[in-house]
């Protein structure tokens, strides 16, 4: 038996995340699908980590093993045919037995897309929130230093959710604007569920002048949702890369 590992990218729009659900198009379901026919058995994916309901992957990692042998550089090739056409392998590896996509994973790169736009934007809707606010972008670009270290994050979660341990660290978060397109960059050692989403609606409302810079500290220590900006839509978020 030997290890593989995977690098895939997809289009989230019609799926209900990464993870396996029963009766419901996901992501993990179709990759097993395809494997199957592949090797002419069950195999199971590991993947570094879920992805929610529409959100995209530019480089999302995973891993299975099995006992066939098979030439790993033109497996992509020959696995995308048997894929839907809104997700594809870009890459395959033979790797140590002992490697896990999800818990050896270092870090983690997220992309959250913004179009600033007047007016409803039909080829950017499922690929970048649309925001028709006049937002300071020199304010959303000096509140990313506020987030960056090691915090309890627990008030960038959902309000409703349990989770014994929330602090992360963030490595980098930067804000770019190139026109009406703004991109929000993330890498930290872990995410909390929604955290980038709300993080980033956080930073469109320190655009807005709706939250203060001073504030920012003040919600992250106080630990509770009701201070952070809302959850922004799962479409304009993209895990971009993992580090290993």
């Amino acid at each position: 038996m030997a290890r593989y590992k995977l690098t895939l990218c997809y289009d989230g729009s019609e799926y209900y995340g990464f993870q396996r659900q029963p009766n419901l198009p996901t992501v993990q379901s179709a990759l097993e699908e395809a494997l199957a026919k592949r090797f002419q058995e069950e195999i199971t994916v590991q993947a570094s980590g879920r992805t929610d309901a529409g959100v995209h992957a530019i480089a999302q990692v995973a891993h299975f093993d099995t006992d066939k042998e098979f030439d790993t550089s033109t497996f992509g090739y020959s696995l995308n045919t048997l894929l839907p056409k809104d997700i594809a392998i870009t890459s395959c590896e033979k790797v140590d037995d002992n490697f896990h996509a999800r818990f050896d994973a270092k870090s983690k790169t997220y992309l959250y897309k913004i179009c600033l736009s007047k007016i409803h934007s039909p080829l950017k809707r499922r690929y970048s929130h649309i925001c028709f606010y006049d937002l300071d972008v020199s304010k959303m670009q000096e509140a990313c230093k506020y987030f960056v270290g090691e915090h309890d994050f627990r008030a960038f979660m959902l309000a409703d959710e349990e989770k014994q341990n929330t602090v992360r660290e963030i490595y980098s978060l930067q804000v770019e604007q190139n026109g009406e397109d703004l991109n929000v960059w993330i890498s930290g050692n872990g995410f909390l569920h929604n955290m980038v989403r709300i993080i980033a609606g956080t930073l469109i409302d320190v655009g807005r002048g709706r939250i203060a810079l001073e504030d920012i500290p003040e919600i992250i220590n106080s630990k509770k949702h009701v201070g952070t900006g809302k959850t922004l839509e799962p479409c304009g978020l993209y895990l971009y890369k993992v580090e290993y």
